[in-house]
């Protein structure tokens, strides 16, 4: 018989890998080498923290996706929460507020969670939650985006808060982002591609 899999362990080596990675790829950047630093440091700590509860019988999972909005500006073609009808075009009803997202962050970082992704209908249009995330540095925050709310304002933001990553979508070339999430997004995408990188270079 198979050794029992361990999901805590599995999950753990992921987070370190990917941490392992980024201090790798950020050597180039000094700003972006000391906040990955401290972040493995603070990861290493949190992972900590995790085993210690798990000995105690309840498992504390390295990171969460929080949907913080169901408003969306695009019409993707087989977009996963407008086909379950989470995402409608309509004002949203019954949404934490910024101030609710902010005690979740402060607790999951409390019990040793290192990465909540920020997932939604498009989290962009959260902007008092993204501030309030930026506000965590000890976790990491992916920003699952279609990237067409990127502005000069966000720019600085993702500068000044390092610990949030905007992750765009696309699906590769013009024609076919185009077709699936409407006229123009793929140059927009493209653009606002191009000043995230001219401004960590």
């Amino acid at each position: 018989m198979s050794e029992e899999f361990d999901i805590q362990a599995y999950m753990t080596r992921g987070v370190e890998s990917i941490v392992a990675g980024a201090l790798k790829t950020t050597l180039q950047d000094p700003r972006e080498s000391a906040f990955m630093l401290q972040f493995a440091a603070a990861s290493k700590k949190a992972s900590k923290r995790r085993a210690e509860a798990e000995k105690n019988g309840e498992h504390i999972p390295p990171f969460l996706i929080a949907s913080i909005t169901s408003n969306c500006n695009l019409h993707c073609a087989g977009c996963y929460s407008r086909c379950n009808h989470a995402t409608v075009d309509a004002a949203p009803v019954s949404q934490l507020t910024d101030a609710e997202w902010l005690a979740i962050f402060r607790e999951a970082d409390e019990i040793g969670v290192s990465f909540i992704l920020l997932a939604g209908g498009e989290p962009m249009l959260r902007r008092d939650i993204i501030e309030a995330a930026g506000k965590m540095p000890n976790i990491l925050f992916p920003i699952f985006t279609n990237g067409t709310y990127i502005d000069e304002d966000y720019f600085k933001l993702f500068d000044k808060c390092r610990n949030l990553i905007p992750v765009m979508s696309i699906e590769g070339g013009k024609e076919e982002t185009d077709e699936r999430r409407g006229t123009g997004v793929y140059e927009k995408l493209l653009s606002n591609m191009d000043s995230l990188h001219s401004r960590s270079a």
